[in-house]
């Protein structure tokens, strides 16, 4: 094959360089690229795939493995994804060297990783300190790691974070059960169990529990692990087989969480929003408007109403 034909073809598959790229534009480039290619990409693979540089992760990111670490990920082990494990030793490691527990910048400065993993397990900077203990408490890590957590102790019962975790809120309440510190409703007019859309991936599953019958599917097995859910799914009239369901709020968090898209078989979602999809997604909110437009043309019946004969 003649030498010019080999360099046309693969200047063909390189992306050309992005002249002004912004941090979130990097983040989005590494997610893709690691979705297209089943692992975390080099550098070299990224700048081929995405047309991202070098002097663009140096200039927002000290390093490569930084710019990885934002995303939640990394160069190394075993499918190159951060295990809750690592992400408290570093946490530890880190703790232990300053001999306290270090605040949001002080973690983003001298850790191997980014807040971000923490924060998008956890919720919040102040809820990743309370998950980081329970994790040793559950995982039994305080034997190696006693120092640290004694002092993660100490930290959270000196700014009330094991009296959040440990106490129950106590509301004013009536003799009667009444709470006194907040309003209160007459009766549903419509009775649903869910008044309002999810706004996160538990509404979602709840959601899916109440349509599961309708859409056709019969659960076989809910799990806290990836995939989320094991079901029976009637593909055709009569025709059922097993389908590996995961859950998300939106369907692209599902690159987010860098799932395995080879082992699972369906996205149930509330919206979705990732074009390039390959798995099959049944969309909740898509769903429950084809509902209520054959409620309003009289072709289905609510739960639990009769039809009058």
């Amino acid at each position: 094959m003649p030498k010019q034909y080999l360099n046309r073809r693969n200047a063909s598959e390189t992306a050309p360089m992005r002249q002004t790229v912004s941090k979130e534009e990097v983040l989005r480039a590494l997610q893709e690229c690691e979705q297209e290619l089943g692992h975390v990409p080099s550098l070299m693979e990224l700048r081929t795939k995405k047309g991202i540089h070098e002097r663009h992760i140096r200039k927002y990111f000290v390093n490569y493995t930084s710019a990885l670490g934002e995303c939640g990920m990394r160069r190394e082990g075993p499918g190159y994804r951060i295990s809750p494990e690592a992400l408290f030793k570093d946490w530890a490691e880190l703790a232990r060297k300053l001999g306290k527990v270090p605040n949001i910048n002080e973690y983003d400065m001298h850790s191997r990783y980014s807040h971000r993993p923490l924060v998008s397990r956890f919720g919040n900077w102040r809820q990743t300190q309370m998950g980081l203990l329970a994790l040793a408490e559950e995982n039994g890590w305080e034997v190696e790691w006693k120092d640290v957590v004694d002092v993660l102790r100490q930290h959270l019962e000196q700014t009330g974070g094991m009296e959040k975790t440990s106490k129950r809120v106590e509301s004013g309440r009536s003799a009667n059960g009444i709470f006194t510190d907040r309003p209160i409703y007459g009766p549903p007019v419509i009775a649903v169990p869910l008044a309002h859309g999810p706004v996160n991936e538990a509404g979602v599953v709840f959601l899916f529990g109440m349509l599961a019958a309708q859409l056709g599917f019969v659960v076989t097995r809910i799990q806290t692990e990836f995939p989320d859910c094991e079901a029976m799914w009637e593909v055709q009239p009569g025709v059922w087989q097993r389908v590996r369901i995961e859950f998300e709020y939106e369907s692209r968090n599902f690159v987010r969480h860098m799932h395995n898209a080879e082992e699972c078989d369906l996205i149930v979602c509330w919206i979705h929003n990732w074009e390039r999809c390959p798995l099959q997604v049944v969309e909740l909110r898509k769903a429950l408007s084809h509902q209520h437009a054959a409620l309003s043309q009289g072709l289905l019946l609510p739960q639990g109403s009769a039809e009058e004969g």
